[in-house]
């Protein structure tokens, strides 16, 4: 009996040791609050990963009563949750000169554009001022210098679309025709038509007629309305408003062993509907209007 409480006093006394070895709840809550702290500091996820790896180690090696590897963890956590910390005092603290300075260089370029160039960098630099917001400002800066490496393009683009605008104004139609040599019954057109206001409204008609198939006809046309700009080479078309004008269709269905032939009409509803979601918006590059259609109106 009294080799049995020995015993278990001997056990005891070594939970009690190993206890007292194991890496406390209390560091692990402060060292995860650190972490967060930084994170919400705007310190990059790429310098925290190292912090979250010990973080692991050290919480579950201690539940797992792995006291060595748990202190190890914990060990590390502090020399990486350290090094943030540095990055953070002496790199991201100090950059807010160096983000308002990019900023006013932004801001500067920004005189020189319009239409569609000036939406995009507005957008663009909303996102710094997002940053800035909740001070990130290792984010805002990044973001800001990829802006300035764009500037270029931007010029580019600008120039070009500045040189589109005023060719752009008119009527434009392309059509292609379906045709076989095998079956001469197939004899379809099919038109799109830009027409390119100059206030900035446009329209959009497409349209095709003819057997277009051995056992298709078609006759249908579709409309569409909405503004346009020029972003570079780029024509885009803002939808709002989208209307099917008429939907016929004929089918042949072959009967008694293909001997017979009918021609069915199955003709689609019409509609005409706004649109919000711009799921309509087209785009066609000046140089593909210029080569596949022809101007049949200038305005």
């Amino acid at each position: 009996m009294i080799k049995r409480l020995a015993l278990l006093t001997v056990v005891a006394g070594i939970a009690c040791l190993i206890a007292a070895c194991s890496v406390s709840d209390r560091a692990i809550a402060s060292a995860e609050k650190r972490i967060n702290a930084l994170k919400a500091k705007g310190v990059p996820d790429s310098a925290l990963s190292p912090c979250l790896v010990y973080l692991y180690q050290a919480r579950e090696m201690k539940k797992s009563h792995q006291a060595g590897e748990s202190r190890a963890g914990m060990k590390m956590l502090r020399i990486e949750l350290a090094k943030a910390e540095a990055l953070y005092r002496d790199q991201i603290a100090n950059l807010r000169p160096t983000v308002d300075a990019n900023l006013a260089t932004i801001n500067a370029a920004r005189q020189r554009y319009d239409g569609l160039e000036l939406k995009k960098l507005d957008s663009l630099t909303a996102v710094v001022d997002s940053f800035l917001r909740i001070e990130w400002l290792l984010q805002a800066n990044t973001k800001a210098e990829e802006i300035i490496k764009r500037l270029p393009q931007f010029d580019f683009d600008s120039d070009r679309a500045k040189e589109i605008r005023p060719r752009l104004a008119g009527e434009w139609v392309c059509a292609n025709k379906t045709t076989s040599k095998e079956n001469k019954a197939i004899n379809a057109v099919e038109k799109k038509i830009f027409i390119f206001e100059k206030d900035g409204t446009a329209r959009l008609v497409e349209n095709k007629k003819g057997q277009s198939g051995p056992y298709l006809r078609e006759d249908w046309e579709f409309n569409s309305w909405g503004k346009w700009n020029v972003n570079g080479d780029t024509v885009r078309l803002f939808i709002d408003r989208f209307a099917a004008v008429r939907q016929n269709f004929q089918r042949m269905y072959l009967s008694d062993g293909g001997k017979k032939k009918e021609w069915r009409n199955e003709p689609q509803p019409t509609y005409d509907s706004t649109i919000t979601d711009g799921s309509q918006d087209r785009f066609v590059t000046f140089t593909d209007l210029q080569s596949d259609f022809e101007q049949v109106k200038k305005y």
